[in-house]
């Protein structure tokens, strides 16, 4: 069980919600802090969706770096 309860009431843009629901789940846990959470979304919007990486090899390496620290994804 989560110390702090994810949002459900806030509404999330496509590109958050797409994707794992780990991602969402962050996101509206981050809703409480709404300064916190729209920069957040910013950083994983140009992280993951510009640059000349396709964003299919940067999930790929997302899930990698989590499973060889075992965490979960």
């Amino acid at each position: 069980m989560p110390r702090i309860q994810p949002d459900d009431s806030v509404t999330l843009p496509t590109f958050a919600t797409t994707g794992s629901s780990t991602m969402t789940s962050l996101f509206q846990t981050m809703a409480h802090r709404p300064a916190i959470m729209e920069a957040s979304m910013q950083l994983v919007e140009a992280a993951m969706r510009t640059g000349t990486v396709e964003s299919q090899l940067k999930e790929l390496l997302a899930i990698r770096v989590s499973q060889v620290n075992l965490c979960f994804y």
